[in-house]
């Protein structure tokens, strides 16, 4: 007779037969590092912002992969205004960095209309959950309202980490043309995203009816 205990096997006294050890490894549970998109100034370039977030956040994944590789994702994050440029122009930057294939398969891109939007289609992403931790590098004034939402999907698992960037006088986001039109953008975003997650469901739908009209 044999008894069975969690990942080892205990013969008894009248077994013979040498005792077996096996352990069932446990899957990684993923360590995700988030860099902010900034949008392109043209076809060949990212924004001096979006480039600085790229670079720290391709950094801090290097360091982390060393030990953690074989769960540590990094996400490439775009929006949708500018129909992946910023994507594929941050994929060609990590590949002329990256010349491990198994490392290059821990890239994710994901591409959203909206910092909310773009916390939401993270979470949904299977390959990253359950998230250990996830780290995202963000534009210092931008960080007022990505927290208050990343912080709404990824609670304590959440870290942010921000960088200093100026925009280029032609970026192609309007809301970047003066600082205090950028910092107010993000202040009323967060104000916007506390709104909403007071108000019912019913009181969203009517005031999307009023604005549509």
């Amino acid at each position: 007779m044999q008894y069975w205990s969690t990942g080892v096997w205990f013969p008894t006294q009248h077994s013979c037969t040498p005792s077996l050890q096996f352990f069932v490894k446990e899957p990684a549970i993923p360590i995700v590092i988030v860099a902010m998109p900034y949008g392109v100034l043209d076809s060949q370039r990212l924004s001096k912002a979006s480039r600085l977030c790229l670079d720290r956040a391709l950094d801090w994944w290097q360091k982390s992969m060393q030990t953690t590789k074989h769960k540590t994702y990094l996400v490439l994050a775009g929006y949708n205004v500018d129909s992946g440029q910023e994507i594929k122009l941050r994929r060609a930057i990590v590949e002329q960095t990256i010349h491990d294939t198994e490392l290059l398969n821990n890239l994710v891109e994901v591409s959203a209309s909206n910092e909310i939007s773009l916390a939401q289609r993270i979470a949904r992403v299977r390959t990253l959950l359950p998230v250990e931790t996830i780290t995202v590098f963000v534009e210092d004034r931008n960080a007022v309202s990505v927290k208050a939402i990343f912080k709404r999907k990824f609670g304590k698992t959440l870290q942010i980490k921000k960088i200093k960037a100026k925009f280029e006088f032609n970026h192609q986001w309007i809301t970047t043309s003066t600082s205090f039109a950028w910092s107010a953008r993000n202040w009323f975003l967060r104000i916007w995203f506390e709104l909403k997650k007071r108000m019912g469901r019913g009181m969203r739908k009517k005031i999307r009816y009023w604005f549509k009209c």
